[in-house]
């Protein structure tokens, strides 16, 4: 039906029905609006009202209240009548605002009622209360005011509370009222608002639809027509303008159905289109033509153009003046860019070679190598100059000759290879690649050019052969000129150089005349002080020897009598005995300060350097130096500062020695006042060392050293006082030994005094260990000593006790003393006495017998030794300074032996040398003069040694497998053997319980074994157990020389360690060989006759530095051989002459005067020395030595630097073939 209607009816229906439906919904809106606002006016008149008046009423009643305060606490006048002011404007509002509650209270008639009378009684109340206050009765108003009027307060409150909280509740049931309408309306509002919008939608639908559809269709139509025609605009403008390169796209003619179309206007419109359409289509096919037509034309021109421009500018480029390198590089960037291609390159063909080399590229990445090379047929250059055609290839794969950039780069897309041809011969290749096909064009203009480049290419090659051949020929011709120059000036010189050489040669003649001389003197003058070197140090060795003898008997007699068992001695005696105690003493310090110089001037004083306590050495120096203060009077204080480090780096006998020096000189030269020790960490600038250090501070109130005198008492033998009258003695070794002691293990001593004020001595002492500490210098073995020793005898099988009468032992065997031998019996328990000093041996046999062992007493090493394999002693208490065989030779022979090597030996001799005693399996070790406390010390290790029936051995390894190995082999019902497998587990162990030995792993999982060792040596009683290092690791020297000072033995893990760890392990827990089992007999044996094997031998070392001759001597005395030593080749020859025994010979090489060559020679002509083993040493390692050296009659050969294990192991090899 709206289709037969006008559009104008339509639309003024939907608007009319849209304007209905907005007046009913504002009449709803304003109904809403008024009934809300009436509510609103009844809150505000009635609840809010009658709130805002109650509330104001509490404040003022709290107000009155305060007033009241005021007046009842005796106010001045003055504010006492300021008060009544304000009491009467409280009061007048309180009325005012209660009228107001009256009007418009619609609660609850009675609650009126209750605050009216609780006012009016409040009110009289009050009045009553000032009406005392203002008569002067102010305790009893205030007293009435606290309680009465308080109470009536507190129910004026509760009233007002009441009327307040009905306010409130008539104010929330308005306000409930309020939210009901306006949820009302706007439901209501809500339901018009959603029909409105419903009924006006579906009006505008009917009414648009009606009309849409013929619209729409008559709008398509002209949109169809009018489609592209803004584009067909801007495309005519370009080609007008030149620009042919765009086309006009023809689309098909409008389909449109004429005959369906009514006659109304809309029908007449879509004819009209229909017709337009066929127009426009016929307008573009014309103008696509003439587009085409006219691209043609240009591009033909362009073309010609493109190649007559190559060609002109390549043409350029040739005719210039350059070089084949710059001209390849060139025509290569020239076509590169003119062809767009993006990279290249360019390869001349090397007729010599028959190949393509390499000659120029362009914008090849620096990662992308080419070739530098390429065959006629290899690849595709080389199949270019093979056809002589281009060749051109697309679809390129990836990775080939890539086009890089800075923003990236990609794989060409097209490469086409250009073979230059100059006739029919071949001149080169170009290579180039592009993201494009190459036009025909392009491929054109590559063709004609080629031929143009080869021959400007063939052309600029001529010409450079010609050029550089040019140049040669002139070179050659000036070079012809300056050699005859140079020959004929050289031909003068050379007779005047002869003249000046023969000048020369006379003077260094003369010159050599005057070196050798002064050689001969300094050499001369070397000897000598070698010599008086030697006397220096056979004399000190000897008066510590002879001077310590007899020290040792009187020191030992006089303290027995000083203690006057039998009480047969006078108080006067006693004291002449603890006098000579008390001056033997003295003397032995003096010996002492006097060796311990020597030694440290020699450097042969033997450090061991490890963490110190600083609280340890602080208890010890406060136990030592306060009783000796106390008896001087004195005060003697030890201070350690805070915050410094707790441990330090010393060796802790030498920091106690230092530390005794300085603190005795200062009890000593003070009279009155203090000492004092103070520890501290130094300031900056004041710590001379350059690593972190520790002071020691010592200051004292005494006499002082002037300044003249300052710089003498650090020097040898003097003294700030050296007069004869002087007060105060000594021998002024003391701080000379401290300072040299200091700084031999990096430390220092500084001093300040004043005279007559006191001294201050500063030792410093590093905190942290320093590589490279001052270690004893190894013992050379003297060529020829002035004191022979008989060494010890290869073990035999000892006999035992009864295959010899005590009858034929007493005859071979005379006894020095009195003992027991013709008295002992099997399984009798003695100790035998191996001393030369008679007197202390008859002491030390009487303290033997004292503890119930019988004594037997040898005055010898051979008859130690040979009483020690009769009677099996249970201990040997042994000398090393004896005759005939020292204690060293009798320690090796009673170990190497199977039936005396489980006896305890404790050693009691004057050297000091404690660590080689206790390597060789010692128990003890006690330095002479020794006190009868030492000797008590002494023999009681020897009862605890010979008591204990069961050894305790400790293995530290954290492998299992190995340590399973090691307990299967030192396995005995005697040994009780545990296993630690990490370092806090070892460090537990030793700290709880003692062992007599233990076999320690470097390698372990929470800590090295030098830590292990270091920790071990800082705990009470463990320092002294016998530590066998068996390591699988290799050592360096500066690992060896550090275990050196906490182990006694180092055992690397191979093939035969077993033979050595249980040799070791038996040797140091002292067990019987004999009742071990057959095997693990015989693998002692092994290990023994092995080094027993060197013991004895003579070897001649020939080699011309002294230090090689040093080091290696001191290597081979440690395995008790005898060397014999020489500097040259001659020596050599001499020696052999002298010494018919020698049973090897170590040869250096390169050596003055005669060669090592020339001596092995020498030597191999004399029958006595054609078969003597000769081991060749040199510092050469180049092919061809070991032959000269076998050449020339060398057994065997080893390069420096030596390996001494090596050097044994050859030294043993060729003394048994020899043997």
């Amino acid at each position: 039906m709206l289709n037969r209607t006008k559009i104008v009816t339509r639309l003024a229906f939907g608007f009319t029905l849209m304007l209905l439906g907005a007046l009913v919904l504002g009449f709803l809106g304003a109904r809403s609006i008024v009934q809300l606002s009436r509510i609103s006016t009844d809150i505000f008149r009635q609840p809010f009202a009658v709130t805002t008046a109650i509330l104001e009423v509490r404040a003022d009643v709290l107000a009155t209240q305060q007033i009241a305060n005021g007046l009842t606490s005796k106010a001045s006048p003055a504010g006492a009548a300021q008060l009544q002011q304000k009491l009467s404007a409280t009061t007048l509002r309180i009325d005012a605002n209660m009228a107001k509650v009256r009007e418009r209270f619609f609660g609850n008639a009675a609650d009126a009622a209750r605050i009216d009378k609780a006012l009016a009684d409040w009110h009289s109340a009050r009045d009553e209360t000032l009406a005392l206050a203002r008569s002067g009765r102010y305790a009893e108003a205030a007293a009435l005011n606290d309680g009465r009027d308080a109470r009536l307060t507190d129910a004026v409150l509760k009233e007002v509370g009441n009327v307040a909280a009905a306010a409130a509740a008539k104010a929330a049931e308005l306000e409930q009222a309020a939210a009901r309408e306006q949820s009302g309306a706007m439901g209501l509002i809500a339901v018009m608002l959603a029909m409105i919008v419903t009924g006006g939608a579906a009006v505008a639908f009917l009414v648009t639809r009606s009309v849409r559809r013929s619209l729409e269709a008559a709008a398509a139509a002209v949109q169809d027509l009018i489609a592209d025609s803004t584009d067909k605009v801007f495309i005519a403008e370009a080609v007008g303008a030149g620009d042919l390169s765009r086309e006009i796209a023809v689309p098909e003619p409008l389909q449109i159905d004429l005959a369906s179309l009514p006659d109304d206007e809309l029908g007449v419109l879509m004819k009209t289109v229909a017709h337009m359409s066929e127009v426009q289509c016929a307008l573009d096919e014309a103008f696509l033509h003439m587009t085409r037509s006219l691209r043609q034309a240009r591009e033909a021109e362009q073309g010609r153009d493109w190649l007559k421009t190559g060609r002109n500018e390549l043409n350029f480029l040739i005719r210039e003046e350059q070089s084949t390198a710059e001209m390849t590089d060139k025509l290569l960037g020239f076509l590169v860019a003119y062809l767009q291609a993006g990279v290249g390159a360019l390869y001349l063909f090397d007729e010599r070679a028959v190949k393509l080399a390499l000659a120029a590229t362009y914008a090849v990445s620096g990662d992308m190598k080419l070739g530098e090379h390429f065959r006629l047929g290899e690849g595709v250059i080389g199949q270019a100059a093979r056809e002589q055609k281009i060749i051109s290839l697309t679809e390129i794969p990836p990775g080939y000759l890539p086009i890089g950039s800075a923003l990236g780069g990609a794989a060409p897309k097209v490469v086409v290879a250009v073979p230059l041809l100059h006739g029919n011969r071949l001149v080169g290749v170009i290579e180039m690649g592009a993201f494009r096909a190459f036009s025909e064009t392009e491929l054109k203009f590559l063709e004609v050019a080629r031929e143009g480049i080869a021959i400007a290419i063939d052309a600029n090659l001529s010409h450079q052969r010609t050029a550089e051949l040019l140049e040669q020929t002139e070179q050659q011709a000036e070079e012809l000129r300056v050699q005859q120059e140079e020959l004929q000036q050289s031909n003068e010189e050379l007779e005047e150089r002869a003249q000046m050489l023969e000048q020369q040669r006379e003077n260094i003649r003369i010159k050599n005349q005057e070196i050798e001389a002064a050689s001969q003197i300094l050499q001369e003058k070397v000897a000598e002080l070698e010599r008086v070197s030697t006397y220096k140090s056979e004399f000190l060795a000897n008066m510590s020897h002879e001077l310590r003898t007899p020290l040792n008997s009187l020191m030992i007699l006089s303290s027995l009598l000083k203690q006057n068992k039998d009480g047969n001695l006078t108080v006067k005696q006693v004291e002449f005995a603890s006098t000579i105690n008390s001056a033997g003493m003295d003397l032995l310090n003096l010996i002492n300060d006097i060796l311990d110089l020597s030694k440290v001037e020699a450097g042969q004083m033997q450090f061991n350097i490890a963490a110190l306590a600083v609280p340890d050495l602080c208890d010890s120096v406060r136990a030592t130096f306060e009783p000796l203060a106390e008896q001087k009077g004195l005060d003697f204080r030890v201070e350690v500062s805070p915050g410094i480090p707790a441990l330090f780096h010393g060796d802790e006998q030498r920091v106690h020695q230092i530390l005794k020096n300085l603190l005795s000189n200062a009890l000593k030269f003070t009279e009155k006042g203090e000492v004092k020790l103070r520890v501290a960490t130094p300031a900056a600038g004041e710590n001379p060392l350059p690593a972190p250090a520790l002071a020691f501070i010592v200051s004292d109130t005494g006499i002082g050293i002037s300044a003249s005198k300052q710089q003498l008492v650090f020097e040898a033998f003097q003294q700030a006082d050296g007069s004869i009258s002087r007060k105060y003695g000594g021998t002024g070794l003391g701080l000379s030994i401290s300072l040299q002691l200091a700084r031999k293990m990096h430390g220092e001593i500084r001093m300040s005094s004043d005279e007559g004020q006191g001294s201050v001595f500063t030792l410093y002492m590093p905190v942290e260990a320093v590589t490279g500490l001052a270690e004893p210098a190894p013992r050379a073995a003297p060529a020829a000593s002035l004191r022979p020793q008989i060494q010890a005898p290869r073990p035999a099988a000892a006999a035992p006790l009864a295959a010899a009468t005590a009858g034929e032992e007493h005859l071979a065997f005379p006894s020095p003393l009195p003992d027991d031998r013709t008295q002992l019996a099997a399984g009798d328990k003695c100790i035998l006495i191996i001393e030369d000093d008679l007197n202390f041996a008859k002491i030390l046999q009487g303290m033997v017998k004292e503890r119930g062992f019988d004594a037997l007493v040898a005055s010898d090493g051979e008859s130690g030794i040979a009483m020690a394999r009769r009677f099996l002693p249970s201990a040997i208490v042994l000398d090393v300074m004896l005759p005939h065989i020292d204690g060293w030779g009798v320690m090796r022979s009673l170990k190497d032996n199977p039936h005396t090597r489980h006896i305890p030996v404790h050693f009691i001799t004057c050297m000091e040398d404690r660590q080689k005693a206790m390597a060789m399996g010692a128990i003890g070790f006690a330095t002479k003069p020794v006190s009868m406390e030492q000797l008590n010390e002494v023999f009681q290790s020897i009862e605890g040694s010979i008591a204990k029936s069961v050894r305790k051995l400790l293995i530290v390894e954290d492998n299992e497998t190995e340590a399973n190995s090691m307990v299967a082999l030192l396995e005995e019902s005697v040994v009780d053997i545990a296993v630690a497998v990490s370092g806090a587990e070892a460090i537990g162990l030793l700290s709880s319980q003692p062992f007599d030995c233990m076999v320690l792993d470097l390698g372990l999982s929470d800590m090295s074994g030098f830590d292990l060792l270091e920790y071990i040596q800082n705990l009470e009683g463990a320092r002294r157990i016998p530590v066998i290092i068996h390591s699988g690791r290799d050592l360096t020297h500066e690992d060896e020389r550090k275990l050196r000072r906490y182990a006694e033995s180092i055992i690397i893990k191979g093939a035969k360690s077993p033979e050595r760890l249980l040799n070791e392990v038996t040797l140091f827990l002292h067990l019987v060989e004999s009742n071990l089992h057959p095997n693990k007999q015989r693998m002692i044996r092994t290990a023994i006759d092995k080094e027993a094997m060197l013991e004895g031998r003579k070897v001649l070392l020939v080699d011309d530095d002294m230090r090689n001759i040093f080091s290696l001597s001191s290597v081979l005395a440690e395995k008790n051989m005898v060397v014999i030593e020489a500097e040259n080749g001659k020596e050599a020859i001499a020696r052999l002459d002298e010494h018919h025994d020698i049973g090897i010979i170590l040869m250096d090489i390169m050596m003055p005067e005669m060669d090592g060559y020339t001596a092995m020679r020498e030597i191999r002509r004399n029958p006595r020395l054609v078969n003597i083993p000769i081991i060749a040493m040199t510092a050469k390692a180049l092919r061809g030595d070991q032959e000269k050296c076998m050449a020339a009659g060398a057994s065997d050969y080893i390069s420096k630097p030596i390996e001494v294990d090596k050097l044994l192991s050859l030294i043993r090899v060729w003394i048994f073939q020899h043997v």
